[in-house]
């Protein structure tokens, strides 16, 4: 029995088995990702063995947002960019935590947020003027500081009021679209 064929004009017509030619390129190259994969977890997976205290959910996520990442530097999708961010700050947080760098709260936020300030910066250098990032970076950092508060010394810990004063912002935002809307 023959696999099924795409027989739409114009189509690409790729040789070999599927996973052999996934393509997230728009100027149609195709590279083996499945196979860098490969190689991110391996090298995940051997770094595991010298250095035990690094879980491999940890690598897991780390080899993910490098393979995201490096198809928007090597195969010019854009789209790639955003998860690939955010998935390498949740992977580089749990390394800090599991390298033992940094164990506090907070972290995971933090990195977030930087990762929505690189979104960002990479947006605003292409002439893409978006504010989505800048709120996602100001809620991620605002959920970080909060946790991170209660660890500084000149910043009084201030139990339930943070997350009342998040509400009344919030409400604040949402009466104010509210007035707007006809």
């Amino acid at each position: 029995m023959n696999d099924p064929r795409n027989v739409t004009p114009g189509a690409p017509q790729h040789q070999g088995p599927e996973w052999a030619a996934w393509n997230w390129t728009q100027r149609g190259w195709n590279f083996p990702w499945l196979g860098l994969l490969l190689v991110l977890v391996g090298v995940g997976l051997l770094i595991q063995y010298f250095v035990p205290g690094v879980s491999a959910g940890t690598l897991v996520l780390t080899a993910l947002g490098t393979l995201f990442l490096a198809a928007w530097l090597f195969g010019r999708s854009r789209w790639a960019v955003v998860p690939g961010l955010l998935i390498l700050a949740l992977g580089v947080a749990g390394l800090a935590r599991e390298l033992n760098v940094y164990d506090g709260p907070g972290l995971t936020a933090l990195a977030l947020a930087a990762a929505f300030v690189l979104i960002w910066v990479l947006d605003y250098a292409r002439g893409v003027r978006s504010t989505w990032p800048l709120w996602g970076a100001a809620i991620f950092g605002l959920i970080g500081f909060v946790q991170l508060s209660g660890r500084l010394v000149e910043i009084p810990q201030l139990g339930a009021l943070w997350p009342v004063l998040i509400i009344v912002v919030g409400l604040l935002l949402l009466l104010s679209a509210r007035r707007r809307t006809p």
